[in-house]
């Protein structure tokens, strides 16, 4: 049996308070940055982590649409940003590359860039591949 202080310890101390500002999201944004995000589950816990915060922030009229794209974008590693933003799932036809795509769209080409790097081997394997060519 799982006791209430294992999964209250499962959150951070930001996730469950009750009034969350523009600052507790940046925070929380670069400590997520930090974090490997290797597959599909890595990628959708991070959405999860990030939905919990900027919800209330939206819900609120505190951030817009575009600022929840560009803070769930700058969570997302470096080398995986470029291969989502590559991706055709992430783009329309008015897109531009030095936009950020928007997080529904991130996602499904986040999960189908994952999803192929899993069949090759990894994203760690595959990251590291493209290192060498460098």
């Amino acid at each position: 049996m799982i006791s209430k202080r294992k999964i209250i310890g499962a959150y951070s101390k930001t996730l469950l308070e009750d009034k969350l500002t523009v600052a507790e999201l940046v925070k929380l944004v670069k400590k997520l940055a930090k974090e490997s995000i290797a597959d599909e589950e890595d990628l959708d816990t991070y959405y999860r982590k990030f939905w919990i915060v900027v919800a209330d922030l939206v819900e609120a009229d505190i951030i817009n649409k575009k600022q929840h794209d560009k803070y769930f974008w700058k969570g997302i590693p470096r080398e995986l940003q470029y291969a989502i933003s590559h991706c055709p799932k992430a783009r329309d036809a008015d897109f531009k590359s030095n936009q950020v795509p928007e997080v529904e769209k991130a996602m499904e080409a986040g999960c189908f860039v994952l999803r192929k790097a899993a069949a090759r081997g990894g994203w760690g394997k595959m990251s590291k591949k493209g290192k060498k060519g460098r």
